[in-house]
């Protein structure tokens, strides 16, 4: 039908349906050594490439200290094996950085000058009490806590949440998946809509989290994806929780609200959603977004690890200069496609990548998997993962 229809839908699926994402055994992690990656790891402490191997790299090998390149540059010609063309490549260094001054020492034994380095640590900044600055784009994308909400539809993604923001409705994001495996079809889903009182028309802002899973503005950004897939233009992701809300001092309530029904009529556009011969073309860059633990044996050939969790800080997206240091060792200019499992989580970094400028569109490594090795079935005991 469409590229959103077909091309993320799992190839072991044969029902009439919008099988956007599959379940996938979750990916074990194969160590490597260590390696250049202060650019990959943002400031969450963790080296990617630490968890390079053969699969997720397929041109995986020691390297050698590269003396004018900056750290990403490194990271990108050392460890990825990705050429540096159209590759600026800001150098990115750790807020606790080290730091060598050289001095001038004479030595008590023999009376000589020597010169030796002295090392001093610029103490690091506590990043979750910083304030967060937004750009225009950013504000295009996401709304202010404290910004007024007009006429907008304030739109609850939680799955278990026990406050609401004042007026908001509910429509968990699980809803949107069958058996917390394939996404619904467009008609499905914007029947879920227009009951829930939305139309394609409406201002509508997302908020909420996956409550016993963690994952911070995961959850909302993939609803942020389905609405823009299906055509929504007026669509943000509120910037922060309903807790942020309540301290700012506004409203809120145990329940949701129920709004008069509506129809929705999506447009879809297949512009957000990559497919196998686009991952495959060797035209774009592969980011493999989950946790560090499932990077490696599993990951699509040529994929460069930047989990989700190094775009959220406090469950919300970080600062848009810790994002160019989190994103710094992938070309600005050419087109990411990113992927989870399922692609919940990865839609937070797509998102963190739209926000920032970036040509980045949504896959799920199902149906890497099922163009890979299809017919074969995926065993039931791998069916365990919704991210």
């Amino acid at each position: 039908m469409t590229r959103f229809r077909s091309c993320l839908g799992s190839h072991l699926v044969g029902v009439g349906i919008l099988a956007l994402f599959a379940l996938m055994v979750l990916a074990n992690a194969a160590s490597a050594g260590e390696a250049y990656c202060d650019a990959c790891k943002g400031d969450s402490g963790w080296s990617g490439a630490a968890k390079l191997d053969e699969i997720g790299n397929t041109n995986a090998g020691t390297s050698e200290v590269m003396p004018g390149l900056s750290t990403a540059q490194k990271n990108r010609v050392g460890i990825w094996k990705k050429s540096l063309a159209g590759f600026s490549g800001e150098d990115a260094k750790d807020n606790n950085s080290v730091q060598e001054d050289p001095v001038q020492e004479t030595s008590q034994a023999n009376g000589t000058a020597e010169s030796t380095a002295k090392k001093t640590v610029t103490p690091k900044i506590d990043e979750s009490k910083m304030p967060i600055v937004r750009s225009e784009r950013a504000l295009g994308m996401l709304a202010p806590v404290d910004e007024p909400t007009g006429s907008a539809i304030m739109l609850d993604i939680s799955k278990e949440a026990k406050e609401h923001i004042a007026g908001s409705v509910a429509i968990p994001y699980e809803n949107f998946l069958i058996n917390g495996t394939y996404l619904r079809s467009e008609e499905e889903m914007a029947k879920l809509f227009g009951d829930a009182g939305i139309s394609r028309e409406d201002p509508v802002i997302i908020y909420g989290e996956c409550m016993p899973c963690g994952g911070g503005p995961s959850p909302a950004a993939f609803v942020y994806w389905i609405m823009r897939s299906l055509g929504q233009e007026n669509v943000r992701i509120l910037d922060g929780t309903v807790a942020d809300w309540a301290a700012a001092g506004k409203p809120t309530e145990a329940e949701a609200s129920v709004l008069p029904a509506k129809v929705y009529t999506p447009v879809v556009n297949a512009n957000y959603s990559a497919d196998y011969d686009l991952v495959k073309s060797g035209t774009v860059q592969i980011v493999d977004a989950r946790e560090k633990e499932a990077f490696g044996a599993n990951s699509i050939p040529g994929a460069i690890s930047i989990p989700n969790e190094n775009v959220v800080i406090n469950s919300r997206i970080r600062d848009e200069a810790k994002l160019d240091r989190v994103f710094a060792i992938l070309e600005k200019n050419k087109p990411v496609v990113v992927y989870t499992n399922t692609g919940v989580k990865a839609s937070v970094v797509w998102f963190a990548m739209t926000m920032l400028g970036y040509d980045a569109k949504l896959y799920s490594y199902a149906n890497y998997l099922g163009n890979e090795i299809a017919p074969a079935p995926v065993a039931a005991s791998a069916v365990n993962s919704t991210e």
